[in-house]
């Protein structure tokens, strides 16, 4: 059961009526949280050029956790000035459980937007149940794909992290998550 807002187009002006592609990251801070960046198909070739630009020689993908302050606030700039959404959605419950949680509330506001594709990041033991999940709530007439990727396959995966990095640091940083089309949503069990 999801409390809190939901996902609709009254919400803000980012409307999740036309096409966009989701990308995924988790958080196990204070219980267990994924973080949702959307973005439109048209956008996305510029912001994987926008990302890749952040790299320094022979990095593969960018983490926030392992990343230098100036690297951070660039990346966290550059979804500023993009047309992009965030959703979060979290819960008090840890790990598997919490996983589970999440991915079901995502998947079931997923299933009624015209997203056509959803990429998590890649969690070996999670694929399995995750695929089970979003194969049963996401329903039989949701006609997008779903993917688990490395960063490193999928750049696009790093502004989900940053968002999730940023946030739960707090300060600063989560005011400039907060300053996107940002939405928290408390999932309960």
């Amino acid at each position: 059961m999801i409390s809190g807002m939901g996902m609709c187009d009254s919400e803000s002006d980012w409307s999740l009526r036309r096409p966009f592609q989701a990308f995924a990251d988790e958080s196990e801070v204070g219980g267990f949280s994924m973080f949702l960046v959307m973005l439109r198909p048209s956008d996305l070739d510029a912001a994987r050029r926008l990302l890749r630009r952040r790299l320094r020689r022979g990095q593969r993908s960018i983490h926030f956790t392992k990343e230098r302050n100036e690297v951070r606030w660039a990346v966290l700039g550059d979804m500023m000035r993009s047309d992009l959404a965030v959703r979060a959605y979290r819960t008090e419950v840890e790990g598997v459980q919490g996983r589970r949680i999440c991915l079901r509330a995502v998947a079931r506001d997923l299933a009624g937007t015209a997203c056509t594709r959803l990429v998590l990041d890649r969690n070996d033991p999670a694929v399995k149940s995750d695929n089970q999940i979003l194969k049963r709530d996401l329903g039989s007439s949701w006609l997008g794909t779903y993917d688990h990727l490395h960063d490193h396959e999928e750049p696009l995966l790093s502004f989900a992290d940053g968002a999730a990095w940023a946030w739960h640091r707090g300060g600063d940083w989560r005011r400039a998550v907060e300053r996107l089309d940002f939405t928290m949503i408390d999932v309960d069990p």
